[in-house]
């Protein structure tokens, strides 16, 4: 992907410096004049891209992260171009998006993260360590004891019961046989509903189709009178 995305640049700097090239009758006082209507110097133009080129992929601020790497990005300098941070106008930008910042969690907030009825082994440890990242002091003491009393009752929690973990490290290696089994019978009972209602629909039209010959047995009697 890389290597097209340079090829592709190349191809482009062709074209530019083939559209903007000076014709040979054209007096060289005159062969500037061709440059006005680009934004770089005739020797930034004609510099010759590198066969190693990467190209810098940013992400884009979008107003949903929070804006200080943006910041810390702008001041970072290099040798062809030097980037001029305005400081009114970095605080003003990050007064903004203020609300976008992570805010700190405290080790009590821990214990009230429950694993939701229906939600996998896997999405709740997920979500809880994505918390404990957040934590000022992280102990694991009390990180295996919020997660244990957030912890669904079934085979895992009778297993961490048995025998206490350590850490959360402990936890997520132990967690992996479960997070496992959990999937398999996950997709065995998506298999086992995939079949049940293949089942249904070939004894649906069955059940319907002896419905209407049952129904033409029955008839209404007149009960009008001739003229």
């Amino acid at each position: 992907m890389a290597e097209l995305r340079e090829e592709e640049l190349r191809q482009q700097i062709a074209a530019l410096k083939a559209a903007n090239r000076p014709e040979s009758t054209r007096k060289e006082d005159n062969s500037s004049q061709s440059f006005w209507g680009q934004p770089f110097l005739e020797e930034i133009d004609e510099a010759v891209v590198p066969a190693n080129f990467r190209e810098l992929l940013i992400e884009s601020f979008d107003g949903t992260q929070y804006p200080m790497p943006i910041c810390k990005l702008s001041t970072h300098r290099c040798t062809s171009v030097e980037a001029a941070t305005d400081s009114a106008a970095t605080r003003l930008f990050l007064s903004q998006f203020a609300a976008n910042k992570a805010k700190k969690l405290e080790v009590a907030n821990l214990f009230h993260i429950k694993q939701a009825s229906g939600e996998s082994l896997k999405s709740f440890l997920a979500r809880f360590n994505t918390a404990t990242v957040r934590v000022n002091d992280p102990d694991q003491k009390f990180f295996v004891k919020a997660f244990q009393k957030g912890l669904r009752a079934g085979p895992f929690s009778d297993a961490l019961a048995l025998r206490r973990p350590a850490n959360m490290e402990e936890i997520r290696a132990r967690a992996e046989k479960h997070i496992e089994v959990e999937e398999d019978q996950a997709e065995r009972m998506e298999a086992d509903n995939m079949h049940l209602k293949g089942k249904q629909v070939e004894e649906n039209p069955k059940q319907n189709h002896t419905r209407v010959k049952q129904t033409k047995h029955h008839f209404t009697p007149l009960t009008e009178r001739r003229a």
